[in-house]
């Protein structure tokens, strides 16, 4: 197995699209990597067979490559790939988006905070990762670049199955744009625990309030599908209405016959659609109300 430590971001791109031959694992702050190839590399989705074609397998670690940043641009934030969850937190320039900060303090401990980065968390695609769904309810878009060129597209649009995004073998997740708008967010995580838990469900919810009505409205939920999922249905129960507690009630209703739950060692998918109704019914009424 090779492993490269590129000194920049354009000589990391330069080193991937050199290593077209290769099966190639993007390494950011490693918390979830590294403890899959070293308990079972059979089983971690980065090696398909145990000591098989080892020479065909590269390591290519991003921590020298100078995406560490956050960056105000006014009417939205810039976040490089590799800044982590701890100088998310520590940042006055993520108070303008407040609800990141209610998911990434109940992301993991501070060990893990202070080496995780928010790209890790990202492109790992965990159904259940807590920064996504509070980074989609910001309507946040990602960077994705390659040697040849960059595109943009929104996150909510970036998963495509567990472990699994749109992103191409010669790209890199570069950074993640939030917009900073008007409205109301809130972030909402069911753990078995208060401390260092992985969420059985978690979500989020964003309105745009005028006079009552809900203008604008995004509901995501995580844990709960295949994928961190945007609630589009509920959405539209809320959108250009007045909002009451009835409606509030048929969006969360709405939601938990949308979700497609597993069972798993955490929960039922059963009590995680009632956790999902639960959920939605207070990041709404907290949002809206």
């Amino acid at each position: 197995m090779l492993y490269y430590n590129p000194k920049s971001f354009d000589e990391a791109l330069k080193q991937i699209d050199s290593l077209k031959d290769k099966d190639v694992v993007i390494l950011a702050g490693g918390t979830d990597v590294v403890p899959k190839l070293n308990a079972r590399p059979e089983r971690s989705g980065y090696f398909d067979k145990p000591l098989v074609a080892l020479e065909n397998k590269a390591v290519v670690s991003l921590n020298d490559s100078g995406m560490n940043y956050i960056k105000d641009k006014k009417s939205e934030i810039a976040v490089g790939a590799m800044t982590t969850m701890s100088q998310l937190l520590d940042s006055p320039i993520i108070d303008k988006v407040p609800v990141l900060k209610e998911a990434l303090n109940v992301l993991a401990g501070l060990t893990i905070r202070n080496v995780a980065t928010v790209g890790g968390n990202i492109m790992n695609a965990s159904p259940a990762a807590d920064s996504v769904p509070a980074l989609i309810a910001l309507d946040a878009s990602v960077v994705l670049a390659s040697i040849d060129s960059e595109r943009t597209l929104k996150l909510s649009e970036l998963f495509v199955a567990p472990g699994k995004t749109s992103c191409k073998g010669n790209e890199i997740l570069k950074e993640v744009i939030i917009p900073v708008r008007e409205g109301k967010c809130n972030f909402i995580k069911f753990g078995r625990r208060k401390a260092e838990s992985l969420s059985i469900v978690n979500g989020a919810a964003y309105a745009n309030m005028e006079s009552g009505i809900c203008k604008n409205v995004v509901i995501a939920l995580g844990a709960v599908a295949p994928t961190p999922l945007r609630v589009e249905a509920a959405e539209r129960i809320m959108e250009g209405n007045i909002v009451t507690e009835k409606l509030i009630a048929e969006a969360a209703d709405v939601a938990a016959d949308v979700v497609k739950p597993i069972d798993d060692k955490r929960s039922s998918g059963d009590y995680r659609k009632k956790l999902v109704k639960v959920l939605v019914k207070r990041a709404l009424t907290k949002v809206c109300c």
